[in-house]
């Protein structure tokens, strides 16, 4: 089966998710210091590296109107798997996030999200079957920029829970994980309402359908 270039990209990206995985929750001796800087730094570097597979991926598949069925699939559930190993990988992690009220509300904050996203794969695999009838006009309701915001968000969440305190010398209130509070209220709030809005899109679609 011959490998084209958007699918090598989402390949990568799956290579990728165990490796920031294992820096996120294991600091491998390198945390020398009271903000355990190393091991955030190299655990960040491979989730961005994952991002950006993730951009150019998009890119790539944009390009072409032939790149349909197998791969597309995994690419799909390659982006997920990026932002549900590194929720998860925090959420076990000992050293990213202390314990208190913070590693609560990222918990449930993390919990909401995957939830969201199961929720638009499974419509995803639905609005694959409609549009292969022929039922969408207008274009991919996920290509709309709502979620483009909502998946950067979840990007920027990640990257700024794990590296926060590494800059605490120079953002103000850092020891509080101030910044990182309001960018998980804005993750949380732009995934909630893509989701709410992807599940009326599928909901008009579903009625179209006179399926009760």
């Amino acid at each position: 089966m011959k490998i084209e270039k958007p699918a090598k990209f989402t390949l990568v990206r799956l290579l990728l998710i165990p490796l920031f995985m294992l820096f996120m929750v294991y600091e491998f001796g390198l945390g020398k210091d009271a903000k355990d800087t190393w091991p955030r730094i190299i655990a960040t570097s491979f989730f961005i590296m994952a991002v950006v597979t993730y951009y150019i991926d998009k890119k790539l598949m944009g390009r072409r109107s032939d790149d349909t069925g197998y791969w597309r699939f995994l690419d799909m559930v390659a982006d997920k798997l990026v932002v549900f190993g590194a929720l998860i990988a925090i959420c076990f992690s000992d050293y990213i996030l202390p314990a208190g009220f913070y590693r609560h509300f990222f918990f449930w904050s993390a919990v909401t999200v995957m939830l969201r996203e199961l929720a638009v794969i499974g419509i995803g695999l639905t609005d694959s079957e409609l549009d292969i009838k022929g039922l969408f006009k207008g274009g991919d309701h996920f290509k709309n920029m709502l979620f483009k915001f909502s998946n950067g968000a979840q990007m920027a969440w990640i990257i700024i829970v794990v590296l926060e305190p590494v800059l605490k010398d120079h953002w103000l209130f850092c020891d509080f994980r101030i910044l990182s509070l309001i960018v998980t209220v804005l993750a949380v709030t732009l995934s909630v309402y893509s989701g709410l809005y992807c599940i009326m899109m599928y909901k008009k679609h579903i009625d179209f359908l006179n399926i009760e």
